[in-house]
């Protein structure tokens, strides 16, 4: 890029030196020193020719801004100007060189190719082998974590895993037995402090730092899954035993569990598959793993999880039955003490019975739909009801445990009966005054029952008694009145009767006025202003 502002000066140095002979092109040529910031961001020079004295933005100042820029751009000050601070402050700003005018297209081409040869000396340190080696290091446990995730997924075959493991460093013995854990943090029990759900990535990367201190011997690869579980494929020693490895996978699970209740306060559970001696299995095992860790439903948090099948093909669950009318009556009334007991009573006939993950999981499902239903035939807002809870009733199979599915209802439970306490100690009178204001707001337009309820989201046929309970007249003689009382007003301040009739949603002056008489006795010509 050459910056020069007058332009005969800026043309000779563009056409008269040979650029192309020696591998150089010209990308920009730019008038001041605003013009060759902006087309630098567009054209990325290596090298800046540019003078000193430029309207706008001086040399001096240009060269700082372009060292901000990028510090391996070259720059060359071509200038009339000989002062010794001149040259000092560009030497100081980062300019390769510094030439007098006039100097000569050779002195010029000289020195744009000694700037052409320090970038490329700089560029070639800069992608050398040990440059390149310490980037492949940086990146490797990201592209490992890429290697294991598409073998879990059964992407590779037998030659693609001994290509691919020995091109990513990861040592694979030959014949081996191997052993996959699933390692996940629990869910944080109610009244923690220390930690909330907003720290579930912090508590899931401590716990994947923690086992990669403490797995390393004969360790296959630990590695982050796609639901951000932390892997460990462990690989057996040399003439070791397949009990005596089993046994070691389970210790070394158990020991970064402990490790990790103990550093952080709060537990984290592991699932363990069976031992297997070929590689092309290690997509099964992932998902035995898996399933093992889905147990801890059945058995608590805290715990290192074997896998062990448990469900025989054909065979189905049953869910028990769930009716929920005790819950029911109690949350109606308000009463905390009889809605409690309630749930533990539905707990104790679903939840607490259920001997298998899938069985837990159906009993969770009917729970919530007992929950929704109730809900449903009260009319309520569900958001408004159970509030951050309601990320439950979008994935109920998220609650990993028999007591966190027990708090998490209880919790429900508690704010549906609040709510339905507040209700009705209020009566509904919210909900009211909310649609009283809105009829003043709105009362130059068409108001009809059935377009309120849609907007407050209840049915028509509970508003319509709940208006009635609560304003001690229909909706519409309300309405109707409001109107009548506001054209009467406007009536006796002056306005015209076409005028009254539009601004409370009367466009048929005739129609109104015959409303207006009737309730009234009087026609709305005949009102006077007062």
């Amino acid at each position: 890029m050459i910056v020069e502002d007058e332009s005969s000066i800026r043309n000779r140095l563009a056409a008269m030196i040979p650029w192309e002979e020696h591998g150089i092109d010209i990308v920009a040529l730019c008038e001041n020193g605003m013009e060759a910031l902006r087309m630098i961001e567009r054209t990325k020079p290596d090298i800046v020719i540019l003078d000193i004295r430029m309207p706008e933005m001086d040399g001096l100042s240009l060269a700082r801004a372009i060292r901000r820029l990028d510090r391996r751009m070259k720059m060359i000050i071509l200038s009339g100007y000989g002062d010794f601070e001149y040259a000092r402050d560009a030497m100081e700003s980062g300019v390769l060189k510094y030439l007098i005018k006039p100097a000569s297209n050779d002195e010029i081409l000289h020195a744009v190719l000694e700037g052409k040869t320090l970038l490329r000396k700089e560029m070639e340190e800069q992608h050398s082998h040990e440059a390149l080696k310490l980037k492949w290091l940086e990146h490797l446990p990201r592209l490992q974590d890429m290697f294991f995730n598409n073998w879990i997924t059964g992407a590779y075959s037998d030659w693609e895993i001994e290509r691919r493991s020995k091109e990513l460093m990861i040592r694979l013995e030959g014949k081996r037995l191997f052993s996959l854990v699933i390692m996940e943090t629990d869910p944080l029990l109610e009244g923690e402090e220390r930690f909330s759900d907003l720290d579930s990535a912090l508590l899931q990367f401590s716990l994947r730092s923690i086992a990669g201190e403490t797995i390393t011997e004969n360790q296959g690869g630990l590695f982050q899954d796609l639901n951000g579980s932390t892997v460990v494929l462990f690989q057996s020693a040399e003439n070791e035993t397949e009990g005596d490895f089993q046994l070691r996978v389970h210790f070394s699970a158990t020991k970064v569990l402990s490790t990790f209740k103990e550093c952080l306060k709060v537990t984290a559970s592991a699932g363990i598959s069976r031992v297997i001696a070929e590689k092309r299995n290690i997509p099964e095992i992932y998902h035995q793993a898996k399933a093992a860790i889905l147990k801890r439903v059945i058995y608590g948090h805290d715990i290192a999880i074997p896998f062990n099948e448990e469900q025989q093909p054909g065979e189905t669950v049953q869910a028990a039955s769930i009716t929920g009318n005790n819950l029911e009556i109690g949350i109606e009334v308000g009463d905390p003490v009889k809605s409690a007991a309630a749930i533990d009573e539905l707990l104790e006939n679903s939840i607490e019975k259920a001997t298998s993950v899938d069985e837990v999981q159906v009993h969770v499902l009917y729970l919530f739909h007992t929950l929704l239903r109730i809900i449903h035939n009260k009319n309520w807002s569900i958001r408004e009801v159970v509030g951050e809870d309601f990320h439950y009733f979008q994935h109920s199979l998220s609650l990993q445990s028999k007591e966190q599915i027990r708090i998490c209802m209880h919790r429900i439970v508690r704010r549906m009966t609040s709510y339905a306490l507040k209700r009705n100690q209020s009566g509904g009178h919210k909900m009211i005054q909310e649609i009283l204001n809105l009829i003043e707001q709105e009362i130059g337009q068409e108001l009809n029952l059935y377009g309120i309820a849609d907007r407050f989201f209840v049915n028509k046929s509970y508003l319509s008694r709940l208006f009635k309970h609560e304003v001690g007249e229909s909706f519409s003689q309300y309405v109707l009145k409001r109107k009548m009382i506001r054209a009467k007003r406007l009536l006796l301040e002056g306005a015209q009767v076409q005028n009254a009739a539009q601004q409370v949603g009367y466009t048929n002056v005739g129609f109104f006025s015959k409303v207006f008489h009737k309730y009234w006795g009087i026609l709305p010509s005949e009102m006077k202003p007062s």
